[in-house]
């Protein structure tokens, strides 16, 4: 049975700072599940995802929510993406690192109401002592400039202070931030906020921007290979993952080795943003990935399937062994031949184990 990685997809719905942007809605109704959007009551389009979070949700929902299931996945050596995705103004910094405020109490140490689903992630991992690496790095002009590696080591105070200094100076909405961290149990968990599309022609806009339709590009790649296997089984089709830094971040899901989630922020006064994110969101939606097991995974599966045979040919050998009334008529020769088939039989289950590590290693 083939298994795939369902792409989690949730969209949160920005504050209304005003009567008026109340007013100016362009959100006609929603669900926990579903959303409409109209425009000058000319028409209407719904969509429908995995969560729907109003406006009045705060961050501690959406960590709980999105967020600490990635954790705990990431403990058990299932590594997992985040996307952050939205136009400027939607909320994405806001979702990742919460508020200036929560920035100057997390310079004491303390996680406030508002800290980010980012921080609180951080916070989790470092309290549990399960961090190996933390990095976080932007993606600007198709160049990876890094702003923090740790091994997480330090004292929660510190490290605190040092993410502080690093998330005041990443203001730039043409950059996409990235927050990897990685698990003692070799799991990595990748946060990727994605810059907004900008109205610009100099050569950073463009270059921004083209990293962007380069991920649409291979989320329709996709989508064109789950319709042609549909079809019939035919040449492989090219999925660019390799031509920008963003998209090669993201290729681990893409190839089924890491779970993707995605969070759409959406600014519910922008319609044709609001638009273009939810058909965002829709597009990776319909993307089905074949799973693939993590080292971790494999050996404990193989460690299972060993446990399992062990114990089934044990429990037949002490079948044998307890009716001791019946085992004195039967003849010695059969109790020989009874011990050589279960030696062989175990011989068997040692030899089907070894040539299954040799094709992962080879993998």
């Amino acid at each position: 049975m083939i298994n795939y990685n369902q792409i989690y997809v949730a969209v949160r719905i920005k504050a209304y700072l005003n009567a008026q942007d109340k007013e100016e809605s362009c959100i006609s109704s929603f669900t926990d599940k579903q959303i409409v959007i109209s425009k000058s009551n000319l028409y209407e389009q719904q969509y429908e995802f995995n969560q729907i979070f109003d406006s009045q949700c705060d961050q501690e929902q959406i960590y709980l929510c999105v967020v600490h299931p990635i954790v705990q996945e990431a403990l058990s050596g299932i590594s997992s993406n985040l996307i952050i995705y939205g136009s400027q103004g939607s909320g994405k910094t806001y979702s990742l690192f919460g508020t200036i405020g929560s920035l100057f109490t997390l310079k004491q140490g303390l996680i406030s109401l508002e800290s980010g689903i980012a921080i609180r992630m951080i916070h989790q991992l470092h309290q549990q002592k399960q961090i190996s690496e933390l990095k976080i790095f932007i993606i600007d002009n198709e160049q990876i400039i890094n702003h923090l590696t740790t091994n997480g080591q330090s004292k929660w105070i510190d490290l605190a202070k040092q993410l502080c200094e690093v998330i005041q100076n990443l203001n730039d909405s043409i950059i996409h931030v990235v927050i990897e961290i990685k698990t003692l149990q070799n799991s990595k968990i990748k946060i990727i906020q994605i810059g907004s599309v900008s109205k610009g022609n100099s050569g950073q806009m463009v270059t921004h921007n083209k990293s962007i339709f380069t991920l649409h590009r291979c989320i329709q790649c996709l989508l064109d290979q789950q319709k042609q296997k549909k079809i019939i089984q035919m040449q492989r089709i090219y999925i660019p993952f390799r031509e920008s830094k963003l998209t090669n971040l993201l290729s681990n899901s893409f190839l089924g080795q890491a779970q993707l989630k995605i969070i759409l922020c959406l600014a519910p006064t922008k319609i044709d943003d609001a638009l273009g994110t939810l058909q965002f969101g829709q597009q990776f939606q319909q993307i089905k990935i074949i799973r693939q097991q993590s080292k971790l995974q494999t050996q404990l599966s193989v460690q299972q399937q060993f446990q399992t045979q062990s114990q089934l040919q044990l429990n037949e050998f002490n079948s044998m062994t307890t009716q001791s009334q019946t085992l004195e008529m039967i003849p010695i020769q059969f109790h020989l031949q009874k011990i050589q088939e279960l030696t062989d039989k175990y011989e068997s289950i040692i030899h089907y184990l070894q040539q299954k590590i040799i094709k992962y290693k080879n993998q």
